[in-house]
C-alpha cells in the first residue's frame, strides 16, 4: 500500500449460545462502524475498515490482512462492542489469557487458556491512550481510560495484534477501542441500558486515529482522570 495507512477493525457477529440476550450479536456493530470508516482519511492516513471474520483464533482473520498489505499500518485501532458500557473505553491493557462468557457453536469455550502460548503475560497498548481518550472527550463525546478488556474475544483481538506487531517487528502501535451498545440493539431487548448511536462511535474513533497520529512519541503526562476498580 502506497499511502500510510491505519487498520480499523471490528468484530463479526457472535453470541449464539448466549443465555444473555443482551450478549448475542448476530450483527456486531463494530463490524458496521469499520465498514462506515474504511476509505476515508484521517490526518493524511487512508483508513482501512475492516471485519474479522475468525473462528478459533483472532490471527485467522488479522494476519492476512497484514500478509497482503505488503507496507505495514502506522497504526491498528481495533473495535469491539461491550454490552453494558457506557461509554467509548480506550484499552490499556490485553492479557493473555482466553476465559469465555460462553461456547460457540461448537462448544468451544476456553476457560483460562493462553491468547498465545510463547507470548508474554500481558501487552500494554501502543497508541496513546491519555491523548486519545481526552481528545474523545474534548469533542463532547463520553470516554474513559479503561484497565480492563476482559478476557473474551476482543481481549484475544488486542493481544493478537500487538503480538503480531511485535513478533514480525512491524514497527505499527496497536490498542483497542470497546463501544457502547448501539440503541438499535438496546430497543431490540426492552432494555434501559446504555448505548450511543453509531455514528457517534465512528466520530470517536476518527478522533482516536487523528490523536494517535498526532503523538507518535509518547502519551499526554496527564492522569487519564478515571476511578475504574
Amino acid at each position: 500500500m502506497s499511502q500510510p495507512w491505519i487498520l480499523i477493525t471490528g468484530n463479526g457477529g457472535f453470541g449464539d449460545t448466549a443465555e444473555r440476550a443482551d450478549l448475542r450479536y448476530p450483527v456486531n456493530p463494530s463490524s458496521e462502524l469499520a465498514a462506515e470508516l474504511d476509505g476515508e482519511t484521517v490526518a493524511g492516513h487512508l483508513l482501512v475498515g475492516r471485519s474479522l471474520a475468525w473462528h478459533r483464533h483472532p490471527a485467522e482473520a488479522l494476519a492476512p490482512i497484514l500478509d497482503e498489505a505488503g507496507t505495514p499500518p502506522a497504526v491498528i485501532l481495533s473495535t469491539g462492542v461491550f454490552s453494558g458500557r457506557s461509554t467509548v473505553s480506550i484499552e490499556r491493557i490485553a492479557a493473555n489469557v482466553q476465559d469465555f462468557q460462553f461456547a460457540d457453536d461448537d462448544g468451544y469455550r476456553p476457560a483460562g487458556d493462553p491468547v498465545y502460548t510463547d507470548g508474554p503475560t500481558a501487552y500494554l497498548a501502543t497508541v496513546p491512550i491519555k491523548a486519545i481518550t481526552h481528545a474523545i472527550r474534548e469533542r463532547g463525546i463520553p470516554a474513559l481510560l479503561s484497565n480492563s478488556a476482559s478476557t473474551h474475544g476482543c481481549n484475544a483481538v488486542m493481544y493478537t495484534a500487538l503480538h503480531l506487531v511485535a513478533e514480525r517487528g512491524l514497527g505499527s502501535r496497536a490498542g483497542f477501542i470497546h463501544l457502547p451498545d448501539t440503541p438499535g440493539h438496546v430497543a431490540s431487548l426492552g432494555s434501559n441500558g446504555p448505548s450511543m448511536d453509531l455514528r457517534l462511535q465512528a466520530e470517536a474513533v476518527r478522533i482516536a486515529a487523528a490523536a494517535a497520529i498526532a503523538n507518535p512519541d509518547g502519551d499526554l503526562d496527564a492522569p487519564a482522570n478515571e476511578w475504574e476498580w
